[in-house]
Order: C-alpha cells, then sequence, then structure tokens
C-alpha cells in the first residue's frame, strides 16, 4: 500500500514500531487546530528497526487527520499496520510518541485494558529501559483511558491480538542524541529478549 503521509521498513524480527505522530496532524474538533509533530519520535523507530531488525511505520509528512485517532474504515494508516501484523506474523507492538512538556516523569507506558500480555510487555519494557544511562528515571505505567478513543495500541491489541504498548517520551531525552540512544538500546535490547 502506497501512501505519500508514512512510509515503511521492511525487518526480519515480528515487532512492528511505529511513530504516527512524528508531524503536524488534526483531529476532528471544532478549532480545526493542528496538533504540533513529536520530533524524534520516527529517528527512534528508524533506529529501533535498524537496531532490532523489526518493521516499522511512521508519518513522513503534516496530516489533515490523525493516524492514532481516526477508525481503520478512514485510515491507511491503520490499515497497513494490519496488514503488517498479519503478513509478517507481528508478535508486539509498539507505538512510539511524544510525552508532553510539563509532567512530573520522563516515560510513561500505556498498555490497553483488559490486555495482560500488553501488560506484561509494558512492565518488561519498564524494567528494560530503566538501564545505563537511564538508570532511575521515572517510567509510569498507565492502562489507556476508556474513553471510546481507539488509539492504534488499543486497535492492534482487540482487533488483532498481539501485544501493544504506547510509550510516550520526554522532549529532553528525545532531543539528547546520548539519551536517545541510550534508549532505543535498551528498548532494542528489551525486544529482543522478549522475542527469543
Amino acid at each position: 500500500m502506497k501512501n505519500s503521509t508514512f512510509r515503511t521498513i521492511i525487518g526480519k524480527t515480528p515487532v512492528l514500531f511505529s511513530a504516527p505522530h512524528a508531524h503536524a496532524h488534526r483531529r476532528p474538533q471544532l478549532s480545526g487546530a493542528y496538533k504540533y509533530g513529536e520530533p524524534f519520535t520516527d529517528v527512534i523507530v528508524e533506529q529501533l528497526c535498524e537496531m532490532s531488525n523489526g518493521f516499522g511505520i511512521m508519518q513522513i509528512s503534516e496530516t489533515d487527520y490523525d493516524y492514532n485517532y481516526h477508525t481503520e474504515k478512514d485510515n491507511p494508516y491503520k490499515k497497513r499496520v494490519k496488514e503488517f501484523v498479519k503478513s509478517e506474523k507481528i508478535k508486539y507492538f509498539l507505538d512510539i510518541h511524544g510525552l508532553k512538556d510539563g509532567c512530573l516523569y520522563d516515560i510513561a507506558i500505556y498498555y490497553p485494558t483488559k490486555f495482560t500480555k500488553s501488560m506484561r510487555l509494558a512492565r518488561s519494557l519498564k524494567e528494560g529501559i530503566d538501564k545505563g544511562v537511564l538508570k532511575g528515571i521515572n517510567i509510569m505505567i498507565f492502562r489507556h483511558p476508556n474513553n471510546y478513543q481507539e488509539s492504534l495500541g488499543e486497535f492492534v491489541a482487540s482487533e488483532l491480538r498481539v501485544p501493544s504498548v504506547q510509550i510516550e517520551i520526554a522532549r529532553y531525552i528525545r532531543e539528547s542524541e546520548n539519551l536517545r540512544n541510550a534508549l532505543i538500546e535498551n528498548i532494542s535490547k528489551c525486544v529482543q529478549k522478549e522475542i527469543i
């Protein structure tokens, strides 16, 4: 499936990394305002794919809708995620996002409600990230709120029955090459450990 607003990376390891908000995007709201992109989330996905030989999908240009919000029917990004999961027998889905400024923690890991395999993946990632240069950062685990919005992680878990998490990363980590690389290495090692 060709699309000019996102690109994909083909790998061999059955894990799919996603960066759906790397550029500006718009949710359906009265103001019609665009939300800012989340810088470096695409870089993180590219490097995770390279380090783990995983699959990837990421936004590459501004969109007038939100890949993470709109349903599969009107969402080519979700359709491509579904194709990847089915054709490549994906075992884990990790959706990479930027954390809002002003949070009192450094990384938030969200898992879909009622999916214990996703909860276990979130716990494993928390433990795996909290190493080396990143030892001691504040990592929080949350359930996705039941607000009738179908995030990509919820879509993958509920529709495709694949463990999934949404990882939100503080700006200071994303913007620091040293911290960003440490995060990528820690996530990659964790994912490889889970798959092997």
